[in-house]
């Protein structure tokens, strides 16, 4: 099996345990805007150093790709944001996975990408499974609309950010991508600071254990996912893989969610088994686009 189809089916675990982290930290008053400050902090860090390694810069060009993909990315964290903070939240992490078709839509016709009849299959299969696995139905009609907007367009975001990076991150170089695409993110992570509803003082011990455990490992997901696209390439597929987070996260909540204080185990049957189903069709769609 080829790294880039491992490496995002493990990859998906990490971001899975990572957002139970952060969860249990949103249970003692945190939230997303520090969050997200905190994650983008840890992936800055993290990254910062790789400025040191690879290639050196020749060209204030070169840091074109960088630039448009860090923007890129943190447009898409600010819109999650937003459609946390004002829409319905159940139905928002379904809309973010149709990215694995955007993905698809974008390397083939912007990038020019040829991508097989089971790689378009495993697309679309995966962005139903996600639809399937929302959450309950008590969405307010009145906030339906703006979250379809403010998810869909974050979705897309997130892939013109991802199909950027394979599509031009080799002749960049990993180690300066990432670095330029972190530094981007941390720069426009500052405005959210007016947004934080306290400091980061007020946050208890207990807390920042969660925050910090969460912070850690988004940082690790988000920069092995940079690898894999940047190196590898193969946008769509890595996705389609990494979209493997849903049959991670019903698993895990199930298994050990109590451990996170999470309590979507208790949900009604019909959830369960939507969730089963598309747990399900995500594994029709790893499976369809394996070699």
């Amino acid at each position: 099996m080829q790294p880039y189809y491992w490496i995002p089916l493990l990859n998906a675990l990490v971001y899975t345990v990572a957002a139970l982290c952060l969860k249990r930290a949103t249970t003692h008053g945190v939230g997303p805007w520090r969050t997200t400050f905190l994650s983008n902090l840890a992936m800055f860090l993290a990254a910062f150093p790789l400025w040191f390694f690879g290639e050196p810069i020749e060209s204030w060009k070169a840091l074109l790709l960088p630039l448009v993909v860090g923007g890129a990315f943190f447009l898409g964290q600010l819109l999650t944001c937003l459609a946390i903070h004002r829409g319905d939240v159940s139905l928002l992490t379904p809309l973010l996975g149709t990215k694995t078709v955007f993905v698809a839509v974008i390397v083939s016709l912007g990038l020019g990408e040829s991508l097989s009849v089971s790689v378009w299959i495993g697309a679309v299969l995966s962005a139903v499974a996600i639809l399937l696995m929302r959450g309950g139905s008590n969405a307010d009609k009145s906030k339906v609309m703006l979250t379809i907007v403010l998810g869909v367009s974050s979705a897309l975001s997130f892939a013109g950010a991802d199909s950027l990076l394979a599509a031009f991150g080799g002749e960049l170089g990993f180690h300066k991508v990432v670095a330029g695409m972190f530094s981007v993110v941390m720069l426009c992570s500052f405005g959210l600071v007016p947004l934080f509803k306290s400091n980061f003082g007020s946050v208890s011990a207990a807390t920042w254990k969660w925050m910090g455990a969460g912070a850690a490992l988004m940082a690790v997901q988000a920069g092995v996912m940079a690898f894999v696209l940047s190196t590898y390439g193969k946008a769509t597929i890595v996705n389609i893989m990494y979209s493997s987070r849903g049959i991670w996260s019903v698993a895990l909540v199930w298994w050990i969610g109590h451990w996170f204080s999470n309590e979507e185990r208790q949900l009604g049957r019909g959830v369960l088994l939507r969730r089963l189903l598309g747990s399900v069709l995500l594994l029709a769609a790893i499976l369809a686009v394996v070699d």
